[in-house]
């Protein structure tokens, strides 16, 4: 007899149950499931449609793509899940919401499922409701694997914040509501989920003036580079290791590995020899040497 919780989640995919699993047969992705998947990871607001296009063909390509889409950031189903889900379906990809809690998250019928996907979407909302859901979970088990064999992932907002192993939690110490001081301490970070571990996201970059909230961060851990990525943009993290910018505005990138740090007593930051980088679409960086290749102008 099939478990309540398979049934009910087999609802969500019932028109395409009976698919081959990715990796096998016509559902085979076209990354190379010997090596890591790629990462698209979006500053917020509308993600492009060159950037949705970019996800399909590394989740497999059109007509053999498989995606879940989680909503578990926000409180509802809202009109950004239904747009992404309908965008998705426009580009001939196989999409489904998958909304699950946390006990859902450890069912041997939701790791099941996941396993037939072939790239992975998280939405917005607050990162640290989906670090709550699916921190040290089976689901999230699945899709690390599944990203080493080739599976794209990717997320927007709160999707792009949880992406690495330092998250920021959007919280400051002690929180006024103002723009928070360059200090130690000053920036409140979480687990997340670490698939780009040598880095901090922080999102909605320009709209929202968070160079002070990155700069503390960053200068809290100055082993991990900061990066700032505008709405409309995103970075892909590419299996030869470097990070591509696609969509309409830039990626900030705050490298702080070199800098010397000093802390006054107030706990404020002086730092010298910080690397910024302004990286337009089709730039890319190679974050083990530091090194930037600009687009080349009009």
């Amino acid at each position: 007899m099939t478990p309540p919780l398979l049934r009910r989640l087999l609802v969500l995919i019932a028109p395409t149950v009976g698919l081959p699993q990715p990796g096998r047969g016509a559902s085979e992705p076209a990354v190379p499931p010997s090596r890591p998947g790629n990462l698209i990871i979006v500053g917020g607001r509308d993600t492009p449609m060159a950037v949705q296009q970019r996800f399909v063909s590394l989740a497999g390509g059109a007509g053999r793509t498989r995606i879940a889409l989680f909503p578990m950031a926000s409180t509802q189903f809202d009109e950004e899940a239904r747009e992404v889900m309908a965008d998705l379906r426009k580009l001939n990809a196989d999409t489904h919401l998958i909304n699950i809690d946390r006990q859902e998250a450890q069912a041997e019928a939701t790791a099941q499922l996941l396993e037939t996907f072939t790239g992975y979407w998280f939405l917005g909302g607050d990162q640290n409701r989906l670090a709550a859901t699916l921190l040290g979970t089976r689901a999230l088990d699945v899709i690390e694997r599944r990203y080493q064999e080739g599976a794209v992932v990717g997320g927007t907002s709160a999707g792009a914040a949880v992406m690495t192993s330092e998250m920021l939690t959007g919280r400051q110490k002690p929180d006024k509501g103002e723009t928070p001081p360059i200090a130690r301490g000053a920036i409140d970070l979480a687990r997340g989920f670490g698939f780009l571990p040598e880095a901090i996201i922080d999102q909605h970059f320009l709209k929202r003036a968070r160079y002070n909230r990155l700069l503390s961060a960053v200068l809290d851990r100055p082993q991990l580079i900061g990066i700032g990525i505008d709405e409309e943009t995103a970075l892909q993290v590419r299996p030869d290791g470097r990070w591509e910018v696609l969509g309409n505005s830039y990626v900030k990138i705050i490298d702080a590995r070199g800098a010397r740090l000093t802390h006054d007593r107030r706990h404020l930051t002086g730092a010298g020899n910080i690397r910024l980088h302004l990286l337009p679409r089709g730039s890319v960086f190679d974050p083990r040497r530091g090194r930037v290749t600009l687009p080349e102008g009009g």
